[in-house]
Parts: C-alpha cells; sequence; structure tokens
C-alpha cells in the first residue's frame, strides 16, 4: 500500500472508488464458491454482505458525485450495521456457526410479523388464499411471534455498542476502545441524524429568517459531509471485507 503524504487527505471520492473497485477486481478473480448452508452458514452471510457492501458503497459514491453527499452520509449508517454484524459474528470462532445461523434465521422469522398483518381478521383473502398462506407458514416453520421483528436477531440489545467496545481477534496494535468508540460516534450515532431526519440532519436545508422556501439544485453541506462520507465508505468497506476473509479462512 503506498504510504500517503503528510498533508495529503486519505479520504476522497477517488480513493473510495479504487478501493471499491480493487475489492470487486480481487472477490471476482478468487472466485469463492459458497458451501452446504446448513454446515457453512458463514459462507451465505459473508457473500450476501459483500455484495451488499460494494453496492451500498457505490450507492453513497454516486449520491455524493450527484450534489447528495448528506444523503450519501445517511447510507453510510447501514454500511456500518453491516460491518459491526460481521464483527460480531465472526468474533469467536467457536460461535461462527450459531452466530450466523442466528443472522440467517431472523430473514425467516421476522415473516411473522407479515403474516399476522396478513392473516387478521379484516383481511380481504378468500379462504383459499388463507389456506395457502397457512400452509407456507407451516412448511416455511414461521413462528407466532410477530413482535420479533422489532427485536434484534442477535438476542442481544445495544449490541451496536457491545460489539464496538469489545476487541476482535482481527484489530491491528493500535485499536483501541477509545478510538472504536470515536469510530461508533461518527458512523453510527452521527449518521442516525441522516437517516431518522431529526434536525442535526436537516441543517444543510435550513432557512434563513425571510429567506424564501425555494428547492435548489445545490445545497452546500453543513458539516462536511463529503469527507464523511468517503471516510466511512473507506475504513467499513476495508473492515467488512477483512471480517468476512477471517470467518472464511482467507488471507486478506
Amino acid at each position: 500500500m503506498t504510504r500517503t503524504g503528510a498533508h495529503e487527505n486519505p479520504f476522497s471520492i477517488e480513493k473510495a472508488i479504487e478501493q471499491i473497485n480493487a475489492l470487486e477486481s480481487r472477490l471476482n478473480e478468487l472466485s469463492i464458491f459458497t458451501r452446504r448452508p446448513d454446515i457453512y452458514p458463514f459462507d451465505t452471510v459473508a457473500g450476501e454482505m459483500l455484495a451488499k457492501a460494494i453496492a451500498l458503497c457505490r450507492s453513497a459514491i454516486l449520491l455524493v458525485e450527484h450534489g447528495y453527499s448528506d444523503e450519501a452520509y445517511g447510507l453510510c449508517r447501514s454500511l456500518y450495521e453491516c460491518s459491526i454484524y460481521l464483527r460480531y459474528i465472526t468474533k469467536d470462532r467457536g460461535k461462527l456457526r450459531q452466530r450466523s445461523n442466528e443472522f440467517l434465521e431472523f430473514g425467516l422469522t421476522s415473516k411473522a410479523f407479515w403474516f399476522d398483518l396478513l392473516m387478521n381478521k379484516d383481511s380481504s383473502l378468500t379462504e383459499e388464499e388463507r389456506g395457502n398462506v397457512e400452509r407456507y407458514k407451516a412448511e416455511s416453520k414461521i413462528p407466532d411471534d410477530p413482535k420479533r421483528v422489532t427485536q434484534p436477531w442477535s438476542g442481544i440489545w445495544k449490541l451496536v455498542e457491545k460489539t464496538s467496545k469489545d476487541p476482535h481477534p482481527t484489530d491491528s496494535g493500535d485499536s483501541t476502545e477509545a478510538l472504536r468508540e470515536k469510530d461508533r460516534a461518527l458512523a453510527y450515532t452521527g449518521t442516525s441524524a441522516y437517516v431518522h431526519c431529526t434536525q442535526p440532519g436537516l441543517n444543510t436545508y435550513s432557512y434563513e429568517w425571510k429567506e424564501p422556501i425555494l428547492i435548489k439544485k445545490s445545497w452546500t453541506p453543513k458539516p462536511d459531509t463529503v469527507s464523511l462520507t468517503c471516510m466511512v465508505t473507506q475504513i467499513h468497506l476495508n473492515a467488512i471485507a477483512k471480517y468476512c476473509f477471517f470467518g472464511l479462512g482467507i488471507a486478506f
């Protein structure tokens, strides 16, 4: 890796694109085949996460290039959460299979919410359609708990906070809890305002007294969400790849 100069910004749109392209090329060259999910569930998790991470990064950079860096920064929270989930899943090799299964099974168990919504007494489904839905539920082993979708897939509340504090086997020597806390502040707490549209995430679009409400094609982000987006994108795309390769037993 080329060492950046003392005054060179290590985070930029160009460097982010270069990193995305490099990871995509390497993955395609490796041509990793996923194994049986009932035996090697992490293969499926890794494949999903790597593909999703690259899609998120490309989407964020595209938004930045078109003048929507605030929206790109909000998207970075999803990238950080992918990173944290993988950090948790791969932290203990002895629990890799169990945690991978828990992650994958949430895609099925969370369907109980939609099943309950679909099958309520006010539903317009015919008897035949209800029978088909019931059969699908039984065959898919969907549980009867519609509130499962509102609960953390891991069963651990505040998973992001706890996992970011705990060390991981792949951490570098200079990784400390204090540094990881700062990272979480920028990539999770900071981005949340842009996801949930609370006031900090709307400052770019605020108006001065007596200023007319006009929708402009270009806005000046407050703060500099261009740099923040590039930083989170580069750091956590690398982290996601690192955790996936670690879980798969491939040198990173």
